[in-house]
């Protein structure tokens, strides 16, 4: 089975955890697995100026990427295109390599294929085979997103290479942290915990893309800083003694209501660093991680902060439930763990795929490694 992976590339990504592992599972069988690396065709910069002519590009960076597609569809005749999210590819796209003969792969890893835009939107609908990170997409893929192909669940993951820390942190720089890009939802957390630990001497410490611009609503001792990504991702997770895992359980999207996040990467890549963490109670995640033992849980800022009060002063128990946490995701909750049901998931639908067509032919399937 000969496998195109098209995701973006930079390390920490979910796409490259993932197509990494993939590679790995590829020696084993003796596959082939080739590459398209989407975010080398769309630049990112730092100057208003670049930024505003990228955005001009931008159809034309689309058109480049989709000309690279087919053309790699056309020369390397893969059996599956796999597809990290394609958030830039369009069902126009996606219709033209099914032509060809391409089993087309969509992996999902957010709450809904409706809020990202048209594109998105349309383009799901048109792959052979749809793998979420979600549990309540494959339920509810025809009644509420109103597609007729085939979606299947699979969790997130972490990726041992970048988040794996084999023992825990003995120096905490932070009592509190929250690795995250800012969501109103998680704004208005924070805001909440602001408010209730006015008079605790916490020390808060907020990173992702979002918040240094909003520092100002915060406590001036709070410390907000840009990303951080990969490695230092983990080790900055470390550094707190209680980290937040928060989700938005229900979203808006076009005026009607979804679902939102069950679990994200966090959820995995927390314990996998050994940190302790509070995370958001869903019914999904309680069936991830034992409440009383591994992770507690909480419903809203208030049970936020008594959890947060409650364990700041239990260091030997924070240690042993971290401990715990992490021997519940390492190895099972891995990426690698992960790459070995899509790879069953995807070689038994092109598997299945050419029996039917040997039999509407009636000449026998070509035969696959």
């Amino acid at each position: 089975m000969k496998l195109l992976f098209l995701g973006e590339s930079w390390r920490g990504s979910s796409a490259r955890s993932l197509k990494e592992s993939l590679c790995r599972i590829t020696v084993s069988h003796i596959d082939e697995i080739d590459e398209i690396n989407e975010d080398l065709y769309f630049p990112k910069s730092s100057a208003l100026w670049l930024r505003a002519i990228h955005r001009l590009l931008i159809p034309a960076y689309r058109r480049e990427l989709a000309n690279a597609v087919i053309k790699k569809c056309r020369y390397t005749r893969p059996d599956v295109l796999l597809v990290y999210k394609g958030s830039n590819i369009d069902a126009q796209l996606v219709r033209a390599v099914k032509a060809m003969g391409v089993f087309t792969v969509n992996v999902f890893p957010d709450y809904s294929p409706h809020a990202y835009g048209a594109r998105l939107r349309r383009a799901i609908g048109e792959y052979d085979l749809v793998i979420s990170t979600k549990p309540f997409h494959p339920g509810l893929w025809q009644s509420l997103y109103g597609y007729r192909n085939r979606c299947v669940f699979v969790p997130h993951g972490y990726d041992s290479s970048v988040h794996l820390i084999r023992t825990p942190s003995t120096e905490f720089q932070f009592d509190l942290g929250l690795v995250a890009t800012w969501r109103p939802e998680y704004h208005s957390l924070m805001l909440q915990v602001a408010r209730s630990l006015e008079h605790d001497l916490v020390r808060v410490a907020i990173a992702g893309n979002g918040w240094v611009e909003r520092a100002s609503a915060f406590p001036s001792h709070w410390i907000l800083t840009e990303q951080v990504l990969g490695t230092a991702y983990a080790r900055w997770a470390q550094r707190a003694k209680i980290m937040i895992a928060p989700v938005n359980r229900e979203v808006v999207i076009r005026g009607q209501r979804h679902p939102g996040d069950e679990d994200s990467t966090r959820t995995y890549e927390l314990a996998a660093a050994h940190c302790f963490f509070l995370h958001r109670r869903t019914d999904y995640v309680e069936t991830v991680y034992e409440g009383a033992s591994e992770v507690p849980f909480f419903d809203d800022a208030e049970e936020l902060v008594k959890l947060v009060r409650q364990f700041l002063t239990e260091d030997e128990l924070r240690s042993k439930m971290a401990a715990a946490a992490h021997a519940r995701a390492v190895p099972a909750y891995s990426i690698d763990s992960r790459a070995k049901q899509i790879e069953t998931l995807i070689r038994s639908n092109v598997d299945l795929r050419h029996r039917g067509d040997s039999c509407i032919s009636g000449k026998p399937a070509r035969k696959r490694a």
